[in-house]
């Protein structure tokens, strides 16, 4: 789990399917002495598990990935240049399945992409 270690979730406003919430980013954490050391990177394995801890604390459920498409790393995310960076999901729910769009940006500047399908647990 990276909420909280990894990062931290502020300022989330839901409006029908859609979620936008501020993350700030936490420099500190174990992850970025190896990855990479002096020159910090948000691993895309991490990406991809932020939007899924994103999605369960909005739904109340634990979830596992069933299906990842259109993953795109389009810029190198630095927590030190790159703090504070907002999170956009789209999610469609049906019978216990969630479709979701996500993206990692700040402003115009888009770090991540992924279209996804969740399942309950």
């Amino acid at each position: 789990m990276l909420a909280g270690s990894f990062f931290k979730m502020n300022h989330t406003v839901i409006a029908g399917e859609k979620l936008s919430t501020v993350l700030h980013l936490l420099p500190s954490h174990e992850i970025f002495k190896g990855h990479f050391p002096g020159m910090p990177v948000v691993p895309g394995v991490c990406m991809v598990e932020m939007m899924k801890e994103i999605l369960e604390e909005v739904v109340g459920k634990k979830t596992k990935m069933k299906k990842a498409g259109n993953i795109k790393f389009l810029h190198v995310l630095d927590p030190n240049a790159y703090p504070e960076i907002e999170a956009e999901l789209k999610i469609k729910e049906s019978e216990n399945t969630f479709i979701v769009t996500a993206k990692i940006h700040k402003g115009d500047l888009v770090f991540f992409k992924m279209d996804a399908v969740f399942v309950a647990e």
